[in-house]
């Protein structure tokens, strides 16, 4: 008998509690990452790279959008037998498989369609499951990270400092001219006008101390992609530059499109 009425006590002590307490949903934001969290996808403590082997060289590919990273990157990692990652399909790849069943993937996905930059500690883990699944590589050439010196910070803090950034130099009306066409021959969802203007926004913000943060490290060779139809067209003529790799002189083979 006590033991119903301790009982009956307590239900009423907690639903008096309860209705006291004002619950409301869950907001979401594009500039943080722990709106994101859902579920157990936060960013844990372990070794991307196997501390038994030697550390693969990794060579960042860093430019606006449209200069070409995903071409030059590709040749890089062939030129040296790289494995060659790319960012953007990382994301693009997550996000159609889960934009429609997971609401944090549709929200990125939301975000990226903006121009606006995908979360950056979501970024950064599906980059390290990327390496983890590599654990072979001699290098590693990624393509398209980082976009701004937090990201950059990031990467040398849960990954490595990099050995290379390779940074792919283009005028902004190049740039515009190339994703115009990108968006007629693919039809991706970030390169719609109103995206492409936003992301070249944010590509000019971003990248003059990006640059500087890498070059005050003396990390990065810069290239300058050709402005005349000839140097478009031109794909047999090489720009080699001799940059140091760490332990040995690599030269960085950049072919003009």
């Amino acid at each position: 008998m006590c033991v119903c009425m301790c009982a009956c006590v307590c239900v009423c002590v907690l639903a008096c509690l309860l209705t006291c307490v004002t619950f409301s949903p869950l907001s979401f934001s594009i500039e943080s990452d722990s709106d994101l969290s859902e579920t157990a996808e936060l960013i844990e403590e372990y070794e991307v790279f196997d501390p038994s082997r030697p550390r693969p060289k990794v060579i960042l590919i860093i430019g606006g959008p449209g200069s070409g990273k995903g071409t030059q990157s590709l040749k890089i990692a062939e030129c040296y037998g790289f494995q060659y990652v790319s960012v953007g399909e990382l994301l693009r790849k997550k996000m159609i498989h889960n934009a429609t069943s997971n609401r944090k993937w549709s929200l990125i996905a939301k975000i990226i369609t903006n121009g606006e930059l995908a979360p950056q500690e979501t970024t950064i883990t599906e980059i390290k499951q990327k390496i983890m699944k590599i654990p072979d590589a001699n290098g590693i050439v990624i393509d398209g990270f980082p976009r701004d010196v937090g990201q950059a910070l990031s990467f040398e803090d849960q990954i490595c400092t990099p050995d290379l950034v390779v940074f792919l130099s283009c005028a902004n009306h190049r740039l515009k001219e190339r994703l115009e066409k990108r968006a007629e021959a693919t039809g991706r969802p970030d390169d719609n006008p109103n995206a492409t203007e936003r992301r070249l926004t944010n590509f000019k913000q971003n990248t003059i101390p990006l640059v500087k943060y890498f070059q005050e490290r003396g990390l990065i060779v810069t290239v300058r992609r050709g402005e005349s139809k000839t140097d478009r067209q031109d794909i047999t003529c090489p720009i080699i530059e001799r940059v140091r790799l760490t332990d040995r002189i690599l030269p960085v083979l950049l072919l003009r499109e």
